[in-house]
């Protein structure tokens, strides 16, 4: 029995494709602050509220972590794309504590 050869740029792709969800779900999770935020008729129970803000911290702590680890293996472009959209939702919520605060 052998064990199958993985290649050394696996963990660039596998990082890649995670920074790209990672930075989708914290752009995801900045929309969803703004319907919070911007919306008098949606009023979600505490529970629902923190179980869709959580991801948006995680996402951008995580996202140029990721990022790091894909930037030279063949994972780069996902994680560039996911940098992108983590960076997207940072400027959309720094906009909306100037509008809201």
């Amino acid at each position: 029995m052998s064990t199958p050869a993985t290649s050394p740029w696996a963990g660039s792709a596998r990082a890649g494709t995670v920074a790209l969800v990672a930075g989708a779900v914290t752009l995801a999770a900045t929309a969803f602050t703004y319907v919070l935020s911007l919306s008098d008729v949606i009023d979600p129970p505490n529970w629902l509220r923190i179980l869709g803000i959580v991801w948006m911290p995680l996402g951008f702590v995580a996202t140029p972590i990721l990022c790091a680890v894909a930037r030279l293996g063949p994972g780069r472009q996902r994680a560039g794309v996911g940098l992108a959209l983590a960076l997207a939702g940072l400027v959309a919520f720094v906009v909306l504590l100037f509008v809201a605060g």
